[in-house]
């Protein structure tokens, strides 16, 4: 009889009312709309065809220019070691480095940077 009573008791108190619980989702490119910006941090990079140092160029892009964030790929190796952003600019697009930029979740927020130099 008690083993019953235990039972029944667990099994409709589980039935009521329940505060509702947060939610805290990793930020994705389908739920944010988007990787981000990139704001160029060095004097003069290289822009490139493939997420690679010894890929060929497609452009160049100076302090203070900002892209979209398209893709970003991690190589490992010696040398491209790291994280690789595709970005678009006004010119086209490519590949930098981590090295050569700082992200930024929205277009003003990167345009403000840019702006401010840094």
């Amino acid at each position: 009889m008690m083993v019953l009573s235990t039972v029944f008791v667990f099994a409709f108190s589980s039935c009521g009312p329940r505060e509702p619980r947060g939610i805290s989702l990793e930020q994705t490119p389908l739920i944010s709309g988007g990787l981000g910006w990139g704001v160029v941090s060095l004097s003069y990079v290289r822009i490139l065809m493939e997420p690679s140092i010894d890929s060929a160029d497609v452009g160049t892009a100076r302090r203070g220019e900002l892209g979209r964030i398209l893709s970003r790929s991690r190589r490992f190796g010696s040398r491209d070691s790291g994280l690789w952003y595709r970005l678009e600019f006004a010119s086209g697009s490519g590949w930098l480095h981590e090295t050569a930029l700082s992200m930024y979740r929205s277009e003003a927020e990167a345009r403000k940077m840019a702006e401010a130099g840094r």
